[in-house]
């Protein structure tokens, strides 16, 4: 029997895997509110109503991706879809209004509550569930779209989660993730979890943090029969008549200058600063920003730098 709070069904099953961890994280989070809270902070409605179009460096960066994504995955319209680890419901609210029918998911239902401002204020509705991504209540081939922002580097187990995203998706469907935490594969520990501001304040108030090269990710979904592909900002995505086009490499291959990257790093006195000057002056890049070139470079260029990246996964027809 599911019961109802504040507009929030409860089907979290009998048995939570890794229950302790998750309710540390659920306790760390509620901790983070509170201590807002007792600041001064009084969950203003226009705030969760302008979400994420918000001053902040990662609100900023999840507009420019959560507009890459609906450009992405339209058509919309009557696409049933997901949000994983769905907090305030800011990204369930625009996919809605993109036409999407929505479903916004957390473990922890507190921030789901500000939800509620967003049916009473806009004309849309979409439902809110409390439950567990690594054991979602859903019958298998639910979903055309999942979306989460940041949230599969919190999965105590991601394996298990991924297992059940591609349990969930139809055919055909598609699995969005932004603002996810990723470290090229030479990093140690100690420099990942110093890789965000966020990362050692969350860790000790018992917030899972966890960090993954793309290769890693890309293995996991492999493995659960989908296909992990990276839009790359900079190279993929073009303002075009009013829109987006979105194709590999697409601000890449008509480079009539050097890439910055290389002219950012050329005043350098290591090793990185003479191969940028070596390459800046052979001309070489030309060759590596060719269309015959550049696909086979691009993959590992994400895996082992901190280059932005929005992870599109699909699951085959």
């Amino acid at each position: 029997m599911f019961d109802s709070n504040q507009g929030i069904w409860n089907f979290l099953p009998t048995h939570v895997s890794h229950q302790q961890e998750k309710e540390r994280e659920k306790n760390g989070w509620l901790h983070k509110t509170r201590v807002a809270e007792h600041a001064g902070w009084n969950h203003p409605a226009e705030h969760y109503l302008a979400l994420p179009d918000h001053p902040h460096p990662y609100y900023q960066a999840a507009l420019r991706y959560l507009r890459i994504v609906i450009a992405c995955g339209t058509p919309w319209h009557g696409r049933r879809t997901l949000e994983l680890g769905a907090a305030e419901c800011w990204g369930t609210r625009h996919l809605v209004e993109a036409g999407a029918v929505g479903v916004a998911l957390d473990y922890d239902p507190h921030r789901m509550v500000y939800g509620q401002i967003l049916m009473d204020r806009l004309p849309i509705q979409f439902l809110r569930i409390q439950a567990d991504a690594e054991n979602l209540p859903f019958a298998d081939e639910s979903f055309d779209r999942v979306f989460c922002c940041s949230v599969l580097h919190h999965f105590s187990d991601l394996e298990r989660a991924v297992q059940e995203i591609s349990r969930v998706l139809r055919p055909g469907g598609i699995l969005f993730g932004i603002h996810e935490a990723y470290h090229p594969p030479y990093y140690r520990r100690q420099k990942i979890i110093h890789m965000s501001e966020d990362t050692v304040p969350n860790l000790f108030v018992g917030i899972n943090e966890q960090s993954y090269t793309a290769a890693h990710y890309r293995r996991l979904f492999h493995r659960a029969g989908l296909k992990a592909e990276f839009i790359q900002p900079g190279w993929d995505v073009r303002e075009e008549d009013g829109g987006l086009r979105i194709e590999p490499g697409v601000n890449v291959h008509s480079r009539h200058s050097p890439p910055s990257a290389l002219s950012a790093r050329e005043w350098r006195r290591d090793p990185v600063g003479f191969f940028s000057r070596l390459i800046l002056k052979t001309r070489i890049w030309k060759i590596f920003t060719s269309r015959s070139i550049f696909p086979l470079l691009r993959f590992q260029i994400l895996n082992w730098t901190v280059r932005e990246k929005i992870l599109v996964v699909r699951k085959p027809i």
